[in-house]
């Protein structure tokens, strides 16, 4: 920035330089020199303060430039392997840190953090509002709603993104996303309106360093929650989500139903066709149960061709009488019916008829009140269902 605040650099000469570079704010000092960077904090005020570690006088050294500049916003920039240590510090001496070398959105977030007001006092991002935004980087939908309530608070005009190429006639574009699939945010500006604080251009500054972390967040979220093979959600996510939700629904709700299955024999075609084919099978499984489910479902895949789903209802509970078990029992049968009928590519031209699975379904709360209870109970109608021919859906009670 070339208005940019001062920034005092605490750091060896090299990683000084490096950081310096990296961060980019054109008014800067380095020392290295502990006693010269008290010299430094003590002879005037510093906008930012930037501490590099690991050092052995970190924790003393934060805590002086804590006394001496309270204005201050004061960083670590530290190595992997002293994460956790500088991270402990945050919130009593330190505001903030970063691991070396800065990522770009860390660089955005810390070359906003410290932004001075403008000489004539008209307001700029700030630092509330950059926080606010990193905050909302979890996911690109949760940034773009927060990049355009931050326009409507300034401007007082309400503003919606669009996809580009779809604005509505006597909408003006305002900002646009960095991503593969651009979106453009428009608004229909008031007579005369015109950005003198610079707002709009410092998100047009800030916004793609965070839209890349966004989708970085969002693309690493979808690793840890789904099964590498299947695309289905893996076990963890599923046994953590279905106990939220049974912790949330009323004890008198059956609206709620655990469906457990394999896949009749698998081990046959493991050794049959390869654990190649296997594979197959077991992600066309999985596409065919999510045909049968709805978007409120949760399909995830247990281990090995083992699978759940937990079937809930999105309406309003129901009259008395009614047995919304009952439709989760379609919806489960229809997947058994689904498979016995489906043509398995992997297995060649005649492989109509020669898949099965067998299913326990329990019920909450009466078959169990966690997500183990209500798998134990619905693999005990699972052994109900091989004892009596396989390719059938169990239920463990009815009522």
């Amino acid at each position: 920035m070339t208005d940019g605040p001062d920034m005092l650099i605490v750091a060896d000469a090299t990683k000084g330089k490096q950081l310096a570079s990296a961060l980019g704010v054109e008014k800067t000092a380095c020392v290295s020199d502990p006693y010269d960077a008290l010299s430094e904090l003590g002879r005037r005020c510093w906008s930012a303060v930037v501490l590099s570690a690991p050092r052995a006088d970190l924790g003393g050294l934060a805590r002086a430039a804590r006394r001496l500049q309270k204005r201050a916003r004061l960083v670590a920039a530290c190595e992997p392997a002293t994460e956790p240590e500088v991270r402990a510090m945050v919130g009593r001496c330190l505001d903030d840190y970063f691991i070396h070398p800065p990522s770009r959105e860390d660089v955005a977030h810390l070359r906003q953090a410290v932004a001075v007001d403008s000489p004539d006092g008209a307001s700029r991002l700030g630092p509330r509002r950059t926080a606010r935004l990193v905050e909302a980087a979890r996911d690109v939908t949760t940034l773009e709603a927060c990049a355009a309530q931050i326009v409507t608070e300034q401007f007082g005009v309400p503003c919606a993104w669009h996809n580009a190429g779809e604005v509505p006639s006597g909408m003006r574009a305002v900002l646009m996303s960095a991503g593969a699939a651009p979106r453009v945010l428009a608004w229909t500006p008031p007579a005369g309106a015109v950005d003198e604080s610079g707002l709009l251009e410092e998100l047009r500054q800030l916004l793609p360093p965070l839209e890349e972390s966004a989708r970085r967040a969002e693309s690493l979220h979808k690793l840890a929650i789904t099964d590498h093979l299947t695309g289905a959600y893996n076990r963890r996510y599923f046994y953590a989500v279905t106990d939220q939700i049974l912790q949330c629904a009323p004890r008198g709700d059956s609206r709620i139903a655990m469906l457990l299955f394999d896949i009749d024999d698998f081990k046959h075609y493991n050794d049959t066709y390869s654990y190649a084919v296997g594979d197959e099978i077991l992600r066309e499984i999985a596409r065919l149960v999510r045909k049968v489910t709805r978007s409120h479902d949760l399909v995830a895949r247990i281990g090995g061709d083992e699978f759940a789903v937990l079937f809930q209802s999105a309406e309003a509970p129901r009259a008395a009488g009614s047995r919304p078990l009952d439709d989760a029992y379609v919806l489960a049968d229809r997947f058994r019916r689904a498979v016995a009928t489906h043509e398995f590519p992997s297995l060649g031209p005649r492989a109509v008829g020669r898949l099965s699975v067998s299913g326990g379904l329990a019920r909450f709360p009466a078959d169990g009140v966690t997500c183990r209870e209500l798998l134990r109970a619905a693999d005990r109608a699972i052994k109900r269902a091989k004892q009596a021919g396989k390719n059938a859906i169990e239920l463990i009670s009815r009522a």
